[in-house]
Parts: structure tokens; sequence; C-alpha cells
């Protein structure tokens, strides 16, 4: 007779999980599913992430882990779950404690931290309705957070996250708040900056000059004041000090304007409410979530016209100001994030612009010194605050296109952005990005990190601001990387600070194509390999033939790449200056096609200011070749095309070009139909398939001349690069289709590309989380690095550069 296996009645497991699972209410979210459960046990921070340990039944042990990974709090986010059974014999962490008691234990450190560090959030509804409480302590207190909101990733020092490791240390609880603070069953249990009027940080006006005016609610009301007279004041905010200013205004934002020395680039304005925004901007349902979401990023929404104010909707008190973002149909709209921002707009009553306060070429300010210094003598005060900025944090800025989100910024609210690995790497490993619109990526372990936007690096400042931002990661996870990924332009300063990082530390160094990299970076996003289909349009970068591409269809995967066309290059007439002065890259064009008295004569405002004199001479640079690089960029086909259509002359800010063809494209009348226009393809006996625009200019400046309407002629461009994508991806069939670069932010590009694509039957792989941009290139070189490790011998020491195979 055979005998039976008895279940047993008691089991003790101890569980573990990594991801986004401290500074976001897990452990009292566990201590509570503990005690429903009737469990014994502990629960604890470490280094790695939460472990469990919990004793019980079969039963209740089985709901136990499925209610973790079902039930988990909002913000967190559970990466790896693992499970062991334990044996029932005497610990002190269970025993005695049987049938009674489940604990939080005090955290552990550990020689190495893996546990990911969660991004900023914005306000909770829980915590919007204390601050708007009349009786709760919290009444009109601009630093009101919990577990589920409030700044993380601005105030931490070091790992694990607990208080005596943020900036909160040296704010001492008064009695409520401990009690908050150490109740599992409050949701404030551990939340690190947790304070209140009584003990924790304060706001204070200042005079531009740095003086102490006013304080707390006195201090707020001085800056509501000062904001209703039209002044221009700065805001130090969650992750930086913004310049703020009333948004109807326009002297005072022409006063903004001057002092940031940005002349048309768009600024953001900050609304009270949803029910504010919608009188200004109009969106769909995807959008008003995206502007809502607890992430509260900068939002790039169509503006409101008089003609498309629905008849039932209410008239705003007073129009924005023209001057915000002037020329073109977007606003970037983000609600207030943090208490002190709801409370500075209900004091002021109006929309107001915040724009970060730091000048071109500087990193965000993060001190009352700095602003000062930089501001002090042409700014009206300073509301201030005692509560230290640890890591500078720039506002996200998100759009929908295509039927999808496209992140244009990567920053407060989203980053650092932590996707875990399957497996494990075997090194550290560095991604240093671009040039421009710089964010880094380094993995160890199963873990991903990219960090939040740092911004071009073309200063010292800027420069320092990127190693600081790294020194910041290399230190809450005391990283050594051994193996750095750079973009293969010897010019870049990432690139460069890379090779001396390798040659210091006897790291290893791997090089990777720009337009390559933007590929990786959605292949990376939506953790595949390839080989993939892609469409990597952008401004430039150095291509492997020494010229600059930006217009390139690549078949793409992890290991390298084939170039299966591209747009005919042309010549960018004195390099860096062309991309300052579009009519460079028009005559470039041009000059292919025209001699210089036949370009004199085309009826081209952009030309027509040009002497002679200065036409010959581009004219004779451009046939010498002298400073002239060839390019294959999209990017720049779009400058030139602006410049073309008048609607450019200097740009303001990158991108602008591409912005004003669009609005040109939207101001289309409904009876009217795009300018047909379309590109040519040529193939050659050997070598990849070029993408000929010759025509395509001719015919521009033929129907210019027969007096075209402008939006015809910019939406028939747009139109026929939406139908060369198409075009060219039936010819490449079976591939999923991947679009990156910078090109594919034009949303009138991919409302019309992405249907047609997905009715084709083709998969359409875009950034969603990550930057399209370069700023999702370190995501790309990182992607790269992961698999070229995991495809070669182990790393070994020594300054060593690598090109793709």
């Amino acid at each position: 007779m055979t005998a039976r296996t008895q279940t047993p009645s008691r089991l003790r497991r101890e569980f573990h999980m990594d991801g986004i699972v401290q500074g976001v209410g897990f452990r009292p979210f566990v201590y509570g599913l503990a005690l429903r459960h009737g469990l014994a046990g502990y629960v604890l921070n470490d280094a790695n992430g939460v472990t469990i340990g919990a004793e019980g039944s079969p039963e209740q042990l089985a709901s136990f882990a499925r209610e973790l990974r079902e039930l988990a709090p909002p913000l967190s986010r559970i990466d790896h779950f693992s499970e062991r059974e334990l044996p029932l014999v005497h610990d002190p962490d269970f025993d005695g404690q049987f049938h009674s008691q489940f604990r939080i234990k005090a955290s552990q450190q550990q020689s190495a931290a893996t546990v990911a560090i969660s991004p900023d959030q914005g306000m909770c509804e829980a915590c919007a309705n204390d601050v708007a409480n009349p009786a709760d302590r919290h009444h009109h207190y601009p630093f009101t957070n919990c577990t589920h909101c409030g700044p993380r990733y601005t105030i931490i020092r070091r790992l694990p996250y607990d208080r005596p490791h943020t900036a909160m240390a040296s704010f001492a609880m008064c009695p409520r708040c401990a009690s908050a603070y150490e109740n599992p069953l409050d949701r404030r249990y551990h939340a690190q900056p947790v304070s209140c009027p009584e003990c924790g940080p304060h706001l204070s006006w200042r005079s531009g000059r740095g003086y102490a005016l006013a304080e707390r609610e006195d201090a707020l009301q001085a800056a509501a004041r000062a904001l209703q007279a039209g002044k221009l004041i700065a805001v130090k905010g969650m992750g930086g000090y913004h310049l703020i200013c009333d948004a109807r205004s326009e002297p005072a934002v022409a006063r903004l304007r001057q002092l940031k020395r940005r002349e048309r680039k768009p600024l953001a304005v900050m609304m009270g409410s949803l029910a504010e925004a919608k009188l200004h901007v109009t969106g769909c349902e995807a959008e008003w979530k995206l502007l809502a979401s607890q992430a509260r990023p900068i939002t790039l929404l169509r503006k409101r016209t008089k003609d498309d104010r629905p008849s039932d909707s209410p008239q705003p008190a007073a129009p924005l100001a023209e001057g915000i973002a002037p020329g073109i149909p977007y606003l970037g709209v983000m609600l207030p994030y943090t208490p002190l921002h709801q409370l500075l707009l209900d004091a002021c009553a109006m929309p107001l612009v915040a724009t970060s306060a730091n000048g071109r070429g500087s990193p965000i300010l993060i001190e009352c010194d700095a602003v000062v210094r930089e501001l002090g003598g042409d700014i009206d005060g300073i509301l201030d605050h005692n509560r230290p900025i640890l890591h500078p944090c720039d506002d996200s800025l998100v759009q929908w296109a295509g039927g999808r989100r496209q992140t244009l910024r990567l920053a407060r609210g989203y980053a650092p952005c932590t996707p875990s690995l399957k497996e494990a790497v075997r090194v550290p490993l560095l991604a240093v990005g671009a040039q421009q619109k710089n964010q880094l990526a380094l993995a160890f372990g199963r873990q991903r990190i990219y960090s939040p936007y740092i911004g071009d690096l073309h200063s010292l400042p800027m420069q320092g601001h990127f190693e600081q931002t790294l020194a910041t990661f290399r230190d809450l996870y005391d990283l050594n990387p051994e193996l750095l990924v750079s973009d293969r332009h010897p010019g870049y300063l990432s690139h460069q600070w890379a090779r001396g990082y390798c040659r210091d530390q006897g790291a290893t160094h791997i090089e990777v194509q720009h337009h390559h990299a933007h590929l990786l970076g959605v292949m990376a996003e939506h953790d595949i390999t390839g080989p993939v289909l892609g469409f990597a349009f952008d401004g430039t970068g150095l291509g492997d033939d020494g010229t600059l591409w930006g217009g390139e269809l690549l078949l793409a995967d992890v290991k390298g790449f084939t170039r299966v066309a591209h747009l005919t290059p042309f010549k960018l007439i004195g390099g860096e200056a062309a991309i300052r002065e579009p009519v460079r890259q028009l005559l470039g064009l041009l000059f292919e096609s025209y001699g210089v008295e036949e370009v004199c004569a085309l009826d081209i405002p952009a030309i027509k200011q040009l002497p002679l004199k200065r036409i010959s001479n581009l004219h004779q640079l451009w046939h010498l070749g002298r400073n002239a690089p060839h390019t294959s960029s999209i990017g720049r086909l779009f400058d030139a095309v602006a410049a073309l259509l008048g609607v450019i002359d200097t740009p303001d800010y990158e991108g602008e070009a591409g912005l004003l063809l669009e609005a040109a494209a939207l101001q289309l009348a409904p009876d009217e139909q795009p300018f047909p226009l379309a590109f040519g393809l040529s193939q050659s006996a050997e070598g990849p398939l070029k993408i000929e625009w010759a025509e395509l200019i001719n015919t521009l400046v033929s129907e210019r001349r027969k007096g075209t309407s402008t939006a015809r002629l910019a939406t028939g461009f747009i139109r026929a690069l939406s139908n060369l994508v198409i075009a060219l991806a039936e010819r490449f069939p079976g591939y999923p289709v991947a679009l990156g670069g910078g090109v594919f932010q034009n949303r009138v590009l991919m409302d019309q590309l992405v249907p047609a694509l997905e009715a084709a039957g083709r998969q359409v792989l875009t950034n969603e989380t990550l930057p399209l941009n370069d700023g999702g290139i370190a995501a790309g070189q990182l992607w790269f690095a992961i698999h070229h490790i995991a495809t070669h011998q182990p790393v070994t020491a020594g300054c060593t550069t690598l090109s793709e195979s």
C-alpha cells in the first residue's frame, strides 16, 4: 500500500522583487496584504529591491504571491519576481510571532545596489484634496506629498531610498508626521519627503538680488501679486527654477524672451486645470489623458481658434499672448505637478508661462545663488524654498502623432527610465549618446537606466552637467563601466569623453553609426533584435562614407546594417553655417540645375534679398567643394524647402523649419488639394537606391512662380515624403517598418504615414516612451553593446576601439 504525501499545514517562503519597488508605497502594501491573509513574517528594502519572508498555510501563501503581482501600488513596477521555500526552523523573524505579527524591518545596505530609482511624480488626487481642505493640517502646504506622489530622483543621495539618504535628512519630523511616517496603514508611511508646515521646508520671497522679503504664505501671496502686476519672477520647483510670467501679457512674454535670448522658440504654459486648458487648445481623448496623467508632461496640443470653439464652450477671460508660440499651430501645455504650482496658479487666477530659468548653453539652475548670479538684475523676484534639489531635472515634452505617443524630451515624470533585461549583462556598460539632446544609458546586471534629458553638449557648463549626471548614477550604483559605446563622429564631445575615459581607465570603446543607433533605439524600446526595415530621417549624422547622412533606409539588426536607399546627396555650402542659414541649403540644391544668373532671376524672396556678389561667392564655394560637405539629409531638405516657400529666413531653434512647414500645411482649406509632388527613385548597377529630389525641387520653383499657394505646396511636399516611405516599404516586404529620427516628429507626416502603412499590413515600430530624436541615441547605442557582449568573448582590459560588425 502506497503512503499518501501529506500537504504541510504551514509553509515558510521568501519572496524577492526588483524594479521600481522603493519610494512607491510597496512595503506598506505588502504589510497590509500580509495582515489580510493572516501571515507572519517581515518585509524589508535592500539595495536590490524588496525581500519578504512570510509564513502561513499553502493557500494563504499562494493567494499572497498572486496578489503581490496583481495589486501592486500604481507607481510600482515589478521587473523580476522570485520565491523560494525556507525551512520551518527556529528563526527570530518568525518565532514568537506565529499567527500574530507581520512587521516592516529596517532597510539593509549592501555593497552594490541594483534597485530602480523612481522618477519624480506629480501630485496625487489625495494630496491635492489635503492641500485644498481647510480642516487638514496640510492645508495650503506647498510641499505636501505621500507614497503615491512627490519628488524621488531629484532628492536622493544614495540607495536604498530612505529619508536619511535624501535631501530631507535635515528636516526632523514633528510628532504627527512621524506618526504617519511610521504607520504602515497610513499612505504617508515611509514617504521620504513627508512633512507639514510645522516641520518641513517652507517658502521665501526674495528680491531679484536674493534678499529675503517674506516667508511662507506671505511669500506665496507676494509672488502672486508680482505676477498679477505683469512682473517676471523665478520659481523654484521640483527639479529646478522656472522663469514665470502672465501668459496673457505680451509685454511680459517679450521681456522673458529678451532675457532668455529666445526670439521665437515656443514657451510652455502652465494652466490651473484641464477645463482651463480646453479653452485654449484642442485635443483627442488620448491627448487629454496624456496631459492629465500623473507624470504631468508638457503636451503639445493644437491651438484653439475662434472657428473651432464649440458653441457651448465658454470664452477664456483673456487670450494668450501671441508671442508664446509665434507662427506655429501648437502650444505646449502642462498642468501643475506640485502643490506649490497649484497654489500659485490659484492665487494668480491666470495661466502662467513656465520655462526653465537657465540660458542657452547652461544647465538647469538648482540653487538660488546661481539664479541671482545669472538673472538677478533682470527679474523682479524669486519664489524660493529650502528643500535642496540634488539632481536637476527638466520638464518632459510629449505629443500625440500617428495614433501614438511621442516623447520629445524624456525627463521629469518619466526618467530615470529603468526597463529591465531578460538576461544579465556580463560587465557594466555605458552609452554616452549624441552631441545634441544628450542623454546617457547604462546597463548592469539585468538593469537598464536611461538618464533624464541632459541637453546639447556645446558648452563647458553643459559638459560639466553631462559628467555630473553620470557621476550621480555611478555613485548610486557603485558602477565602473568596462565597455563604453559612442557615436562614430570624432567631433562629438560625448565621443571624445568616452575615448578619454577608456584610455584612462583601461576600458573598451565601441562606436555605432548614428542612424543605425536611431533604429536600434526603436528596437530597444520594443525589445527586439531585428531585422527591421528602418527609415532614419533626421538632420545630420556622420555616415560610413564620410558624408553627412540623414535620409537613410537601412536593413538593420543588432549586429549591423545594410544601406539599401538614401536621399541623393547635395552640398551644404559653408557646412555648419548652412544649418543657420537655410538659403545656403536651398542654393546647394538649385546650383545642381541652375546657373548663377538663373538663380538670381528666380522669384524666391530668400534669394532675392541676397546681393549678386554673395550668390556668386556661394556658388564658387559650391563649385570648388570648399567647406561644402555632401549630405543626404531629409531634415536639411526640409530646411531648404521652407526657405524656398518663404516660411523661414534665419532659424531661431532646431526644427523650426519643419514646424513652420507643418503650420503652412495645416492652413490648407477644406476645398483645396495638396499639390501633387513626388520623389524619384533610381538604381545604379551597384549600390543602394537613390531618392531623387531634383524634379520635386524644380516643380516647387515653377509652382511658386505661378502663385500656387504655400499651403498646397507644403502639404504636397509632406505628402510626397509619406508616399516615398510607403513606396520604399513595398519594395522590401516582410520586414517590420521602423521609423527613427527627428523628421518623424512631424505630426502631419505621421498622421498620414502610419495609418497608410498599417492599412498595407505592415507592422510599424516607433519610439513612444523613448525620444525618437537624438535623445534616443544612447538607448540604441546601449542595445548594440548589450548584444555585442552577448555574442563576443568577455571584455578584457585595455583601451580598445571596436566598430560595428
